[in-house]
């Protein structure tokens, strides 16, 4: 970001960007909680989950209102479609990922696996686990087989979500309520889930509280099989080992999870968001930069060898995608929309508390998911 800021900078000589940096898990709080005294920018580059509070809170406004027509409609209408909430679009993705499983490639090879046969199924992904796991039993420097993240943070509640989704529930009603758990398929859909991190926890096939920071660097470094993140997970993974993408690839999530799972996947973006206090100066300026931002010229280097994902807008489908993601591409016809709503966040963030009470802290699967319900249905009605 600090190269493309310097070099439109010099493109655009009139205009001076001033960087801001917060710390990721904090930055919605510090700017909610200080509007009242005065603190206001031009434009956030953040996360799609972030866009209920900041609208609630004035913060931001609709792009359409500072970015060019043409432009603007160049966005992909099923990725714009996440920006929903409360009937109009917030903020505008730079790129986007749809959930991926990132595969040791040598490490899975040397177990005697082909990615040319990743499983499709739940029941073959368990198998490939279990073959993993067998095969590594006497490997200290595997520290996982399968990762999933289940540290009480935001990205975490996000990255379960896309788990829970995937085995064919639906977390919130398009009404912005929470849907019922105790109905089907949600109901199934939340017992497979859960069991599944169960599965993974009591066999040591995952490991509890971990980020997918942590994760990312464990993989990087050849300590993981298997883990599930978003694609941009590999920026961090290529700092640990400069070789990366000589053993990582990306896979879909299967498309048969469970019982009614179509292996269905939620869409995350890094995106812009973009303020409400603007004049007409930073409106040209903003409008300049986003679609600077979002070229072909800009993004080629970044999307193929740094933070991997997708092209969201017309002007960067002459991207190339890395080799990296190529069989993970057709999870994106799989992505579904979810309702934003200002709880998000919090609401998301529980679902860990939930698995972390039902696999390690003794809860019955029952008293774990009416625990979840009371906390996120607090979070919605607040």
């Amino acid at each position: 970001m600090e190269n493309t800021i310097a070099n439109f900078e010099k493109e655009n000589d009139w205009i001076d960007i001033e960087t801001v940096t917060v710390d990721y898990n904090s930055i919605v709080s510090t700017f909610t909680n200080d509007i009242a005294s005065g603190l206001s920018v031009d434009m956030i580059y953040g996360e799609v989950s972030w866009i209920p509070a900041l609208a609630e809170a004035g913060f931001i406004q609709q792009p359409s209102q500072v970015l060019s027509k043409d432009f603007y409609d160049g966005y992909y209408d099923y990725v714009l479609d996440q920006f929903m909430y409360n009937g109009e679009v917030y903020g505008v993705p730079h790129y986007y990922t749809n959930s991926v499983i990132y595969v040791n490639k040598d490490l899975v090879e040397a177990a005697g696996l082909s990615l040319e046969e990743f499983p499709d199924t739940l029941d073959g992904l368990k198998e490939w686990i279990e073959t993993l796991s067998d095969y590594y039993k006497s490997d200290d420097s595997i520290s996982t087989i399968f990762g999933l993240t289940t540290a009480e943070v935001p990205a975490t509640g996000s990255n379960i979500n896309a788990i829970y989704t995937a085995f064919g529930g639906t977390l919130i009603n398009e009404d912005g309520t929470l849907a019922d758990l105790t109905e089907e398929p949600n109901k199934t859909a939340m017992n497979e889930t859960l069991d599944f991190y169960k599965y993974l926890i009591s066999n040591g096939y995952t490991q509890e509280n971990l980020k997918l920071k942590d994760y990312r660097a464990a993989f990087g470094a050849g300590n993981v099989c298997m883990y599930v993140d978003s694609s941009w997970g590999y920026a961090q993974i290529g700092e640990v080992d400069t070789n990366a993408a000589n053993f990582t690839r990306a896979e879909a999530l299967p498309t048969t999870m469970g019982t009614n799972g179509k292996g269905n996947s939620l869409v995350e973006s890094h995106c812009f968001l973009l303020g409400s206090s603007l004049t007409d100066e930073q409106k040209e300026a903003i409008d300049l930069f986003v679609q600077y931002c979002t070229s072909t010229d800009t993004m080629q280097e970044y999307l193929n060898n740094i933070g991997l994902a997708f092209p969201a807008h017309k002007n960067m489908e002459d991207c190339q995608i890395s080799p990296i993601l190529a069989d993970a591409q057709e999870g994106v016809s799989h992505v579904v929309k979810q309702p934003m709503i200002a709880s998000l966040s919090s609401v998301q963030v529980e679902l860990a508390t939930m698995v972390l009470n039902y696999v390690s802290n003794g809860m019955s699967e029952e008293d774990a998911i009416n625990n979840y319900i009371s906390q996120a249905e607090y979070y919605i009605n607040q």
